[in-house]
């Protein structure tokens, strides 16, 4: 075989997945294309987690600061903070991070993936031929899904005459909404909205006409470059069966640019997906590691549709769009993330996948209503464990606790006091499947 791993897509998560792959020992192959122009909003916590990955934060590729302004259906205005990055230098900055640590880079085309006995078999444009026993798909929104309602980003940049002032906006319209970003005498307007007729070259001039700052940004400016047109639609990728095949990015999960952290989504899964083929190169089960990746993709998707939907119920005064695109998000929420039994107790145990000292394996959680995923530690002592414990003591004290799980007495009194807050109650908890 030729490599370990095979990563087929260089934007933000593939190249991520590359390189902390590549800096575990395993041997990475990394292929892909220049990413497309555009610029992104980034929140605190998206720089913050690009800083963990080893960019440089000092460079032009991320600036800010900027002040984001804009106005709701309702009138309230809309304020907040987020930095810019250009998405195809920011590409590059990550791809060289995973070159740096290792991982050999293939600028080229996949023309096609094809599973073996023992090894996946990548073609090339170039026709060469890359072999891995683990395949990770990159590549964007393919194959099976669930989907959020329908939408199209069209994108486009603008030259002004001037340099204006630096900073970004959003504005809502009849038909969808609309984000820019004004930086020098560049300008970046982003249309969201459903598929519709006429040219898209035409959106930003549409919104122009119901959103009144767009208009004032776009005052004398003129087109500069050809629009970039891409789905925006909320996506779930189907979770397999294929313990050689793994999804990152938009490939797993991507999310309605109105709920934000896009970015963050993509680079904390694809972070996610490294340890846990990590895990599995060092032995662990493949079924397990696979588990935990998509118990915490749902989790993602789940909160990423109730902001969504969040956002678009506070704007259904402007019409059908509006009210129809926070039903179809409602409706996905109202799908339960896991079926239980009727009778399934509020505050349970299950065995359930989690990471442990780099490893992923399952251990007894204990699963409540706002923990869907399950808790097994809190402070570095194991919740079931101080349970069981608790349960059969007569006269129980943080100091006995701590002595019989040796752990610090100060991280037992707050295990103990996660335990109550959770209305632990019962003398016992019982056990259910949880499912595979």
């Amino acid at each position: 075989m030729t490599h370990d791993v095979v990563v087929c897509g260089a934007g933000p998560a593939g190249s991520v997945a590359a390189r902390r792959l590549a800096a575990a020992g395993a041997r990475v192959a990394l292929v892909g294309t220049m990413s497309r122009p555009g610029w992104e909003g980034l929140s605190a916590r998206s720089r913050a987690l690009l800083a963990e990955e080893g960019l440089d934060l000092k460079t032009d590729v991320i600036a800010g600061p900027f002040a984001r302004r804009g106005v709701w259906a309702d009138g309230r205005a809309v304020e907040g903070t987020e930095w810019l990055a250009e998405r195809s230098q920011l590409a590059e900055l990550l791809r060289a991070g995973a070159r740096s640590a290792g991982a050999e880079y293939r600028q080229d085309r996949v023309t096609g993936a094809n599973r073996g006995t023992k090894c996946w078999r990548v073609g090339l444009a170039d026709g060469g031929m890359l072999t891995a026993p683990i395949f990770i798909d990159a590549r964007g929104r393919r194959g099976r899904q669930r989907r959020g309602p329908l939408l199209l980003a069209f994108s486009q940049r603008f030259r002004r005459p001037i340099s204006g002032a630096w900073g970004t906006g959003i504005g809502v319209t009849d038909a969808g909404w609309c984000w820019w970003a004004e930086r020098d005498q560049a300008l970046w307007v982003q249309i969201v909205g459903r598929p519709r007729a006429g040219h898209p070259a035409a959106w930003a001039a549409a919104a122009a006409a119901q959103v009144p700052a767009l208009a004032r940004a776009l005052d004398g400016a003129s087109m500069d470059g050809p629009p970039v047109a891409r789905p925006a639609h909320a996506r779930l990728g189907a979770v397999g069966h294929d313990p050689t095949l793994w999804l990152v990015g938009d490939a797993a999960l991507a999310l309605d640019p109105l709920s934000g952290q896009g970015v963050y989504e993509a680079v904390r899964g694809a972070r996610l997906a490294a340890t846990a083929i990590q895990s599995v190169l060092d032995g662990g089960d493949a079924g397990v590691a696979q588990r935990f990746i998509a118990e915490r993709r749902v989790e993602a998707w789940r909160h990423g549709l109730g902001a969504a939907a969040g956002f678009y119920r506070e704007n259904a005064s402007r019409g059908a769009f509006w009210i129809e695109t926070t039903a179809a998000y409602q409706a996905l929420l109202a799908e339960p993330a896991v079926p239980l039994p009727a009778s399934a107790p509020a505050l349970r145990v299950e065995r359930r996948p989690v990471l442990d000292a780099g490893r992923i394996i399952e251990r007894d959680v204990l699963v409540t209503s706002e923990h869907p995923r399950g808790v097994w530690q809190v402070a570095g002592v194991p919740l079931v464990a101080l349970k069981t414990y608790l349960d059969a003591a007569e006269r129980a004290t943080t100091a006995d606790a701590a002595m019989a799980l040796g752990r610090p007495p100060a991280a037992v009194a707050s295990a103990i006091h996660w335990l109550q807050r959770a209305g632990n109650a019962a003398a016992s908890l019982p056990r259910i499947s949880s499912g595979g």
